[in-house]
């Protein structure tokens, strides 16, 4: 007799626990990307790179995975997500001041100079971040060129 209350309540647990999985499915989230547009300011060859590889975290141009629609693993996807574009969003580059995108640029440049960046960001149901050498070339450059702009900029402003 103890064998079938345990019988009984093992499959009354089950049983709610599916329903519980069921109904957390209709749980919203804030999967809704911005209204953007290309972001201005980035030149057409590192803007190719960043729409490759980083724009689905990065910006309000996400293609969600279907992991960002299977709860719970979608509370986390889309807490990943928000928290990647609270650190950088591309989709706003433009409008940020100048010592702002310097720093961007400065954090892609060190980002791309990684070994591997199979760990970076890794969020279940995206593409592992695998860049080539020319992109990471492409990115690194970006960086550099706009530094000695800037730098000159502020030496010329100080005569």
């Amino acid at each position: 007799m103890a064998s079938q209350e345990r019988k009984t309540g093992a499959s009354t647990i089950a049983g709610w626990s599916i329903i519980a999985l069921l109904l957390i499915q209709f749980i919203p989230l804030d999967r809704i990307d911005q209204q953007t547009k290309t972001p201005t300011g980035i030149p057409g060859s590192v803007s190719a790179v960043l729409e490759a590889h980083c724009f689905d975290c990065h910006s309000g141009e996400t293609r969600w995975p279907r992991s960002a629609y299977i709860a719970p693993l979608s509370w986390y996807v889309t807490a990943k997500v928000r928290e990647a574009r609270k650190a950088m969003n591309f989709s706003n580059f433009g409008s940020l001041p100048d010592a702002t995108r310097h720093e961007i640029e400065q954090s892609v440049a060190k980002v791309a100079g990684t070994a591997n960046l199979s760990t970076h960001g890794r969020i279940p149901g995206f593409p592992t971040v695998s860049i080539s050498e020319q992109e990471r070339q492409i990115l690194a450059g970006w960086a550099t060129n706009n530094n000695r702009e800037l730098n000159g900029r502020i030496n010329n402003s100080a005569h």
